[in-house]
This record gives C-alpha cells, sequence and structure tokens, in this order.
C-alpha cells in the first residue's frame, strides 16, 4: 500500500538497512549511487527482502566481447562523397493478422575509399556518429552490382 511504500522510502534514504536498498517483487536491477547495477537478494534488518550491489565486471569490455551490429542491404546511392546510402530490407508479420510484410529503411554508411556502386550488396557495421546523420561504416561488399 501507499503507507508501505513511504516507509520503505525513508528508510532507503535514511540508510537503516546497511547499505541494501529495499526492493519491491519483480524488480531485478537495483539503482546504487545513480548508476544501474547487478543486484542479488539479502534479507534486511526489518525481515524484508532487500537487494545489495554484487560486484561489477569490468567497465570496459575487450574488442572480442563486443557486440557490433550488422546490417545487410542494397547500395542505393553513391552521390555523396564517401558517403553510401544503403536500403535494408526486412520482413515482419503483421501484429493481428500474420501476413508476411517488406519493411525497408535506409542508412547512410561511410565508405572512406568509394568503393562501392550503386546495385552492389553489402554489409554495414554500427559505429560511432561520424555526421549528423551517418552511424555505420561499410564492412565489406558481399556481391557487385550486375553491370550492363
Amino acid at each position: 500500500t501507499r503507507g508501505e511504500r513511504e516507509r520503505e522510502r525513508e528508510m532507503n534514504r535514511a540508510g537503516l538497512c546497511g547499505g541494501v536498498s529495499v526492493a519491491r517483487p519483480g524488480s531485478h536491477v537495483a539503482v546504487v549511487g545513480g548508476a544501474r547495477t547487478q543486484a542479488s537478494v539479502v534479507p534486511c534488518s526489518f525481515g524484508r527482502l532487500g537487494r545489495r550491489q554484487v560486484s561489477a565486471m569490468s567497465a570496459t569490455a575487450s574488442d572480442e566481447d563486443k557486440i557490433i551490429k550488422k546490417l545487410k542491404g542494397t547500395v542505393v546511392s553513391t552521390k555523396m562523397d564517401k558517403t553510401a546510402v544503403v536500403r535494408v530490407t526486412r520482413t515482419v508479420a503483421h501484429p493481428k493478422y500474420g501476413k508476411r510484410m517488406k519493411k525497408t529503411k535506409k542508412f547512410y554508411a561511410h565508405d572512406e575509399d568509394n568503393a562501392c556502386n550503386e546495385g552492389d550488396v553489402v554489409i554495414v557495421e554500427a559505429a560511432r556518429p561520424s555526421s549528423k546523420t551517418k552511424r555505420w561504416t561499410l564492412k565489406e561488399i558481399v556481391e557487385p552490382a550486375v553491370s550492363k
């Protein structure tokens, strides 16, 4: 109830649980010092279950551990210098009727060597923003365009 929640907040502010944040059932993450950290359930001094911070993993992940988003699409435009516009098509099911539909989205990718041409099938991967709209970089050209 409302009174219990207020009492829990007051006890958390006062620090009466010895550094343990009182949590409600179903919450899996504790906020300690303004940062979200993994938490484990421990009994609190007044009989309720609380959450205590568990040792955190290293702050920086190595290059092998990082998960980098990759998309496969077709180059639509190469008119800008060192930029390729890649169209990525995906199929999604309608939430109610289940019919499969194609959805497309265009991504601006950084192409340092101006290597790709229109019609190429390429793989782009996520990178730090290099401009207002470019957040991807060209990884590889999977299939060059068929020249007529």
